[in-house]
């Protein structure tokens, strides 16, 4: 009594018993939606869209403390793991699709260079690739090196094979001088600036120098 459908329709189904006795039964073949597509990775916090057809079924998550899917088809990753989320036909007909959520890495180091200064960030997991968003203003190397060009904010972004980026910004300040700013006539005060090899001058040597 195991009936398998095949294509979409109606069919008469008969149940052949004693002499010449049966019943029968009308079957409805629903059509399936059609296979579930778009990307079958997100990051943890991320969304993607995925479709099915025909319109009007209902999506649903196996495991929404992995992926969550809105009624449109945005799937948000929550934590790290595979979610398996089925898309629902009116006429109850389903399809499934596996989306993994990779969990978005994390930078650590030093955010606040200057000008010629340099800054090792550090990426966690290791293995991913680094960028920055402004190289006229810091500059980042394959190990994660910062180096400041001029002053301004530059967003330095670390990804890992799997697409998961994790976005830092770093700011390169130009500091301004430390020390007294009063001095006694024949006396002196020390001056200091946190960028070394600078060259120090006066405005006014009959004043100080």
């Amino acid at each position: 009594g195991v009936v398998t459908g095949v294509a979409a329709g109606t069919c008469t189904i008969t149940f052949s018993y004693g002499a010449g006795c049966f019943r029968t039964r009308v079957i409805t073949v629903n059509a399936a939606p059609a296979d579930i597509t778009g990307p079958s990775n997100v990051c943890d916090g991320a969304s993607i869209t995925l479709a099915s057809s025909p319109a009007g079924g209902t999506w649903a998550s196996g495991s929404t403390a992995t992926a969550t899917v809105s009624a449109s088809g945005v799937v948000t990753g929550v934590t790290a793991g595979t979610a398996m989320i089925t898309y629902t036909s009116t006429g109850g007909c389903f399809k499934t699709y596996a989306v993994t959520v990779n969990s978005a890495p994390s930078v650590s180091g030093t955010l606040f260079i200057t000008p010629t200064g340099t800054s090792t960030l550090s990426g966690s997991p290791s293995g991913g690739n680094w960028s920055s968003s402004n190289a006229s203003v810091a500059t980042v190397d394959a190990a994660g090196v910062v180096t400041g060009v001029n002053v301004g904010t530059s967003n330095i972004t670390y990804t890992l094979a799997a697409g998961c980026p994790a976005i830092t910004q770093v700011t390169v300040n130009n500091p301004g001088i430390t020390g007294s700013a009063v001095v006694c006539i024949g006396a002196t005060t020390d001056l200091d600036h946190s960028v070394s090899g600078g060259t120090w001058t006066s405005a006014n040597p009959g004043r100080a120098t």
